[in-house]
């Protein structure tokens, strides 16, 4: 006798994989291997831009412009807001990334080695564009890349709205399926064998 529970056990299998493939696509917290060379000064010089929020983490919004156009961030991004201070894990679409430059500061990766580059920087202003450089080692020999980043503060909202984020809430409820289906049909089973 076929069981009747076999399609939903492989549908929540397949949104586990998806979720778990999103996880490792775009990691949600990269442990910091190397910390910036900005976050070794007293935090009261910061100079990401003051927020009148909570501290913690959110999403925003983030356009990026320059370079040749290949290169992309992940947005919306991870906005942390930290003694009241403005700043961003910025997370670039490729793994060639070795430091940036914000506001005449060098900022190293935090992520860990062979993910796509992520940085912890300020935000140096909300709704006005922002001048930064990444130098990216994808043509051979180090080039600067000057691009331009900007931030938009009506975009603020709660880090469940982050794609990664997301990709977690896939996990927990393909688990969730799969365990009450298995939990299901082992008492189907077990009363059809009676």
């Amino acid at each position: 006798m076929k069981n009747k529970f076999t399609p939903v056990l492989r549908t929540a299998a397949f949104l586990l994989m998806a979720g778990m493939l999103a996880l490792s696509v775009n990691p949600v917290h990269a442990e910091t291997k190397q910390t910036s060379e900005k976050e070794e000064t007293d935090r009261s010089e910061s100079p990401g831009v003051k927020m009148n929020m909570e501290d913690g983490e959110y999403s925003i919004q983030v356009d990026l412009e320059g370079g040749s156009g290949k290169a992309g961030v992940v947005s919306p991004t991870v906005l942390i807001v930290r003694d009241g201070r403005a700043f961003t894990r910025l997370q670039w679409s490729s793994s060639n990334y070795d430091y940036m430059i914000v506001d005449g500061e060098k900022y190293l990766p935090v992520n860990e080695e062979g993910m796509n580059s992520i940085f912890e920087i300020p935000i140096l202003a909300m709704d006005e564009p922002v001048e930064v450089i990444a130098d990216t080692t994808a043509m051979g020999t180090p080039h600067e890349v000057e691009y331009t980043l900007l931030f938009y503060a009506d975009s603020i909202g709660s880090k469940g709205q982050l794609p990664q984020e997301a990709a977690k809430r896939v996990v927990g409820v393909a688990l969730v399926i799969i365990v009450g289906g298995g939990i299901l049909n082992y008492f189907v089973n077990k009363r059809n064998r009676c």
